[in-house]
């Protein structure tokens, strides 16, 4: 065997690593990819009012990332959110209950807009009754 040969399937062992994570970044990017169109995708059903629609995107998206997973982008990542939202204009008022209050458990304290936490406490303060019975803090989502 030649000099040549051992010394090149070494040079390959030693980059096999550096192929094997930019094979893992590749997927990643393309889950993120995949998980920010199907957000996309849910909010252009909803300026459209259609609910039923953005609910099926909304729920793929954030089945793939959760809540502010992705960031630096136009539209800001909040499927469980949004999932609450239809719900709402759709009056499930139980499930855009169970929504919200997701949201507000997962969504990073750090990145959370004032706004849409606000509109889901509200929403739960007034609309979900059940959710207060629960055992929770009394200091959970402002009730």
């Amino acid at each position: 065997m030649t000099p040549f040969i051992p010394a090149v399937l070494a040079a390959g062992l030693l980059l096999w690593p550096a192929v094997g994570q930019a094979g893992k970044d590749d997927d990643t990017a393309q889950l993120l990819e995949r998980a920010y169109a199907y957000n996309r995708n849910g909010m252009i059903a909803m300026s459209q009012a259609q609910f039923d629609e953005a609910i099926d995107h909304f729920q793929k998206a954030a089945d793939l990332v959760p809540d502010y997973g992705i960031t630096k982008r136009g539209l800001r990542y909040t499927p469980n959110f949004m999932i609450g939202w239809a719900h709402e204009k759709n009056g499930r008022n139980d499930e855009a209950c169970r929504f919200f209050r997701r949201f507000l458990d997962l969504a990073p304290a750090e990145l959370i807009e004032e706004g849409k936490a606000d509109h889901a406490r509200q929403y739960l303060i007034h609309h979900c009754p059940s959710l207060q019975k629960q055992s929770m803090p009394s200091d959970s989502y402002g009730l």
